[in-house]
């Protein structure tokens, strides 16, 4: 859309009070956790540099395996439970944050009018709400031509503010009417029966958050998205699924999560100042009391990124937020009196794991060096630290394959031929984490939204289904 020939757009006024105020600044306890996280980083650097001696390291790396291995194996044996049936069906207000998405905004709205959630006349029991967030092409012109068809759809256009989706999100709270929020991103396609499966979770009032599995629907357009596939329908699934089954920290997604109003409100909306809200309101939820529950068979499906560089774009700002959270919530979370041990292990777990994994990488590289050069003299390490660690990768492509056949859907001999590559995809970490980590310094007291761009905007959902 150019300048010259764009219609004013009209960017609508809410007369309501916003319920969710942002802080431009951390809290004290930033400054030490940041200073806790920098120390153990660089003690562990020091400490095998000065003895010259990577056993202590490798068996470090050997626990971290351990633990994320063993609980994503838990979930292979087990059945997933439904919600509890409940004759409510309370009003949902649905968001979708937009900036410069005329590609796909169209194909997501259509998917969201064909929801089956319903009063008992038979009408729908949710409303679309989209905010377009200043947007420079014909996202908001398309929204509007949108609304001649689908007469409850909501374009709400914002002009001005803090940048971020979370930004947009606290915008767009008031003009919200229902007592539930579910968040989509713009390239989103949402099965019908999203809102019916998710929504019997929340019968218990402590459960503040329910979460729905994301699923890639271009992910036979190159390797790079087959990986992503991978990554979201496999590891990032039984991940959740181990947590709920052993009790952890089952956690939000930035699309397809679903908050109870009241709850968001409580805990302050979304977090403007962090670069992975969805983590972030997790860990405020959990220090209130609340929790998220995971529902796999509630499924969304989204675009993943086919390109290298928007990836580790992607990834260097889920990078810098998960270190934000690590600064931020590691002594809350650790001294909090009401969390289970289970929870606290598997909280400090999740706020680490950004650390552990480079970690584990960088010890796996080292051990990988030693391995093709046995006479290198400055490194040493015990034959036990090395063996253990060679097992623990036959533990990871053990779990995965577990995972591969169980949960992957049309599964191909094809697929597990391609699976060893998905352990070199997750390298793209060590790129990722030292940027993120600078990042995480230099904009403390700010933060640059990297938006993932989109552009798949035909879609033929029989050939992923």
């Amino acid at each position: 859309m150019s300048k010259n020939n764009s219609k004013k757009k009209k960017n609508i006024k809410s007369t309501k009070k916003l319920d969710c105020t942002q802080t431009d600044k951390y809290s004290s306890g930033w400054n030490v956790g940041f200073a806790i996280m920098t120390f153990i980083v660089l003690a562990i650097l020091i400490y095998t540099l000065s003895i010259r001696d990577m056993t202590p390291y490798q068996l470090a790396i050997l626990l971290i395996s351990l633990y994320t291995m063993g609980t994503m194996a838990i979930c292979l044996p087990f059945k997933f439970k439904e919600g509890e049936q409940t004759k409510e069906t309370p009003f949902v207000s649905i968001l979708v944050p937009a900036k410069n998405e005329e590609l796909v905004i169209e194909n997501t709205v259509r998917s969201l009018f064909k929801i089956e959630y319903k009063k008992n006349d038979g009408t729908p029991n949710y409303e679309v709400i989209i905010v377009d967030d200043n947007s420079t092409d014909s996202t908001f012109e398309i929204l509007n031509g949108l609304k001649k068809e689908f007469s409850t759809l909501i374009p709400l256009h914002r002009e001005t503010g803090r940048k971020g989706k979370s930004a947009v999100l606290n915008f767009a709270v008031p003009y919200t009417n229902g007592d539930y929020i579910a968040v989509f991103d713009a390239d989103t396609i949402v099965e019908p029966d999203f809102l019916t499966k998710t929504m019997k979770f929340f019968s218990s009032e402590n459960v503040a958050g329910v979460q729905g599995r994301v699923k890639i629907f271009n992910k036979n357009e190159n390797l790079l998205a087959k990986l992503q596939d991978y990554e979201f329908t496999i590891y990032a699934h039984m991940l959740q699924l181990s947590k709920a089954i052993f009790g952890g920290i089952m956690q939000l997604s930035g699309n397809g999560q679903i908050v109870r109003k009241k709850a968001l409100i409580d805990v302050g909306g979304w977090n403007e100042m962090s670069a992975t809200d969805d983590q972030d309101l997790t860990i405020k939820f959990l220090l209130k009391g609340n929790f998220v529950r995971y529902v796999p068979n509630a499924v969304i499906w989204q675009e993943a990124i086919t390109k290298i560089y928007p990836l580790i774009r992607q990834r260097v700002r889920w990078a810098e937020g998960m270190f934000r959270c690590i600064y931020e919530y590691f002594f809350p979370v650790m001294l909090h009196k009401k969390l289970t041990l289970i929870q606290k292990i598997d909280g400090l777990s999740g706020l680490m794991r950004i650390v552990a994994t480079l970690i584990v990488l960088i010890g796996y590289i080292q051990l990988s060096t030693l391995i093709v050069f046995p006479n290198l003299e400055y490194y040493t390490c015990h034959q036990i630290a090395q063996l253990s660690n060679i097992f623990m990768l036959f533990v990871f492509a053990g779990v995965m394959i577990g995972g591969l056949l169980k949960f992957y859907d049309k599964f191909q001999i094809m697929d597990l031929i391609r699976f060893p590559i998905y352990w070199f995809y997750n390298t793209i970490w060590l790129i990722a984490t030292p940027i993120g980590y600078w990042n995480s310094i230099k904009n403390k007291n700010t933060i640059k939204w990297d938006k993932t761009e989109h552009k798949v905007k035909e879609i033929n959902m029989e050939s992923v289904n």
